[in-house]
């Protein structure tokens, strides 16, 4: 479905971008200037494509937030504005400059559908990065340069098998939109691949996980914290405790359930739980949560009972209930879609 997703926004965006490029060249003013084609069709068709993909990866993370996600995008928009029209204009003043050579019209056009997906590839790595909790992490580079790169190689691959097919059939004037096409296609199922979670789940701390100020912490007072070394705090940053806002990273697979309780033995170590108030086992595809503490743990509205088992689902609220005060309680927002892909 992914590859799917992806794949229908790359071709309809680079028919789009097309179709726009065709109207402003032929349909405006621009039409009765001395100008290179290249410096309206390409930014466009990058503007166009670069925005495609963004909107794809912020949909596909968070599927169910669909006003947060119309809120957030215009921010991204301009981005894929920016940086489209930055390599649009980058690729058509370079390829300008080289019709006035020797060098061949094929290699020419190869270099520019290039850079023209090295700018897609970077435009939408870089928007990722602001939006992801890991980007000053070492990974969150490697991301944007290897997105960039698979973006470059598409561009690249999609002018070579227009050259290929110009060689073959007579396309009558068409070998811009059928090539830009083929990028799309190329563009959406690479990115697909290159942006895939490898690994999903996490747990987001919310309310009861207020942060206190270091100097008025009780060292003697145990703190919400993590207690195994199978989970981990997605940010950068040490942190000594849970927070609220602070991601907790769960492992992809273990034979053993993250238990989240007051115990010692517990993987999430919150006081004034149960002892074992909730257990997390994390399979290939799915995660559940099961209730180890009569009515210790409430899943959306759904208070569970003792031995309960639920499916998770992406942002689904668990609330945790203190021991001996009903009216106290942790939330976590669970996430099988909020880590960022491994490089």
């Amino acid at each position: 479905m992914r590859i799917l997703i992806y794949t229908i926004f790359g071709i309809f965006s680079a028919l789009t971008g097309w179709s726009i490029s065709q109207i402003v060249l032929l349909n405006s003013p621009i039409a009765t200037l001395n100008i290179n084609p290249d410096f309206i069709l390409l930014p466009i068709i990058a503007i166009s494509i670069t925005a495609a993909m963004i909107a794809t990866e912020i949909f596909l993370s968070n599927p169910t937030r669909y006003k947060a996600n119309k809120r957030i995008l215009p921010r991204y928009g301009k981005g894929a504005i920016i940086t489209g029209s930055i390599g649009g204009l980058i690729a058509a003043t370079i390829s300008s400059k080289l019709y006035q050579t020797n060098v061949p019209s094929v290699i020419v056009r190869v270099i520019a559908w290039g850079l023209i997906g090295l700018f897609i590839g970077l435009g939408e790595g870089i928007s990722w990065k602001f939006r992801s909790v890991e980007r000053g992490t070492r990974k969150a580079k490697r991301r944007v340069v290897k997105v960039s790169l698979f973006g470059l190689v598409a561009g690249l691959t999609a002018a070579l098998y227009i050259e290929i097919i110009r060689q073959l059939l007579t396309l009558a004037g068409y070998e811009d939109p059928i090539g830009f096409l083929i990028l799309g296609v190329l563009l959406g199922v690479w990115f697909s691949q290159v942006t895939s979670p490898t690994y999903q789940v996490a747990l987001r701390a919310g309310q009861g996980f207020e942060a206190v100020d270091p100097i008025y912490i009780d060292k003697d007072k145990e703190q919400p914290c993590l207690n195994s070394t199978k989970v981990r705090f997605v940010s950068i940053d040490n942190f000594d405790y849970i927070e609220e806002g602070l991601s907790i990273q769960l492992p992809t697979k273990t034979t053993q359930p993250i238990i989240i309780g007051s115990s010692q033995q517990a993987d999430i170590l919150i006081p004034a739980l149960p002892e074992l108030a909730a257990a997390i086992e994390i399979h290939k595809h799915h995660a559940i949560l099961k209730c180890l503490t009569h009515q210790s743990v409430q899943v959306q509205a759904k208070l569970l009972t003792e031995g309960k088992k639920i499916t998770l689902r992406h942002n689904h609220i668990l609330t945790l209930f203190h021991a001996h005060d009903e009216d106290k309680y942790y939330r976590f927002v669970f996430y099988d879609q909020f880590l960022d892909p491994e490089a």
